[in-house]
């Protein structure tokens, strides 16, 4: 049996650093081991989307500084359309979901990344490039259609992975664009990407997701008890068991009006996005003032993981699907107060510790 510690999930996680990469000549290619490779050609007009350290890489542009993460038509990473042309946004990775989110509209280079902007997992902005566009999750190897109206200067960032790859990159809608390097503004050249010179960022807690699409911590969700499992959205084996014994401990918490909380978590983020987790909330009905199910992005799921010591390992059909199977009381201060092992009984196991006020406030 695996002991999960105690916990106060107050976590310092060093935001990993972008990975030294290079274009392969401003295009697609082999970059370090992370996936390499070239992939399919896009169609014309459009727009890959990959993890830097995988397909596309990471480009030190003279103009416009460090940018990674995208990529138009295989040869220019500073892309560039003419006005009013529909662009295809692809994702090229076969495993991981990403987004092409609009963080700025306008300025000059060099660009005013933000430090820690709020990305959308949710379309928005009706299929037209703006200020409050937002593709929404692609998954692996789909596409969404963005027409590119307004000319302008468009900041771009992944939900996904903004913070934890630095995927970001810049379109120019302006007349006479040309697909490829006219796209690259200044005197050109791709180098190996520089590791910054900054110290590494630290975020004191881990965000993660819920089916409404919020972003929130677990100290924002203490002052009432918290029930925590962990499951992954295409496990067939004990997670169908453990959303069942959830879903009846959130209809019974809610016409009882106890003071509590269920939270539903990815063991899987390589597979289950946010959307993924949103969707089997539906399933099952998750009303989210008494049940949240949440993902979020790889590092802060697993730093989560690390912290309630859950292990998942990939099965052989490429999900996790073998995991531990246990159930976290946690106390209104935030504390772990009894691990319970999923089962049958598991609705009554929560009610019970409920009813008897054992997961309360403690001193």
């Amino acid at each position: 049996m695996i002991k999960s510690p105690k916990l106060a999930i107050a976590l310092a996680i060093v935001a990993l650093a972008t990975a030294a990469a290079c274009t392969n000549g401003g295009g697609l290619g082999s970059v370090n081991s992370g996936g390499g490779g070239t992939p399919s050609p896009l169609p014309s007009g459009g727009i890959g989307v990959a993890i830097p350290t995988g397909k596309i890489g990471v480009e030190n542009d003279p103009v416009w500084g460090t940018v990674s993460g995208y990529t138009e038509e295989q040869t220019s990473q500073i892309m560039a359309f003419a006005p009013g042309a529909t662009v295809t946004i692809t994702n090229l990775s076969s495993t991981t979901p990403h987004t092409l989110n609009v963080i700025a509209v306008g300025g000059t280079p060099p660009p005013n990344w933000p430090a820690n902007p709020s990305l959308s997992f949710s379309p928005s902005g009706s299929g037209v490039l703006g200020a409050d566009y937002a593709s929404g999750s692609l998954n692996p190897g789909s596409s969404v259609k963005v027409k590119l109206s307004s000319p302008g200067i468009y900041l771009l960032g992944c939900a996904y992975h903004y913070i934890e790859f630095n995927m970001r990159d810049v379109i120019q809608v302006v007349a006479g664009a040309t697909p490829g390097p006219t796209a690259s503004p200044g005197p050109g050249g791709y180098a190996v990407a520089r590791r910054s010179a900054r110290p590494a960022q630290r975020r004191s807690e881990p965000h993660l997701i819920d089916q409404r699409g919020h972003r929130f911590t677990f100290s924002s969700l203490r002052g009432e008890p918290l029930i925590v499992t962990f499951v992954s959205a295409h496990c067939t084996d004990a997670c169908p068991l453990i959303n069942a014994q959830f879903a009846a401990a959130a209809q019974r918490i809610e016409r009882e009006h106890l003071a509590a909380r269920l939270l539903t978590i990815t063991l899987d983020p390589e597979h289950d996005s946010p959307q993924t987790m949103r969707e089997l909330a539906r399933r099952f009905d998750a009303n989210p003032r008494h049940w949240l199910v949440a993902g979020g992005s790889r590092s802060d799921i697993h730093a989560v993981m690390r912290a309630f010591g859950v292990i998942s390992i990939e099965g052989k059909h490429g999900s996790n699907d073998h995991h531990t199977t246990f159930v976290y009381a946690m106390d209104s201060n935030g504390d772990l107060a009894q691990t319970l092992l999923a089962s049958t009984a598991t609705q009554d196991d929560i009610l019970d510790g409920l009813r008897a006020g054992r997961w309360g406030t403690h001193a």
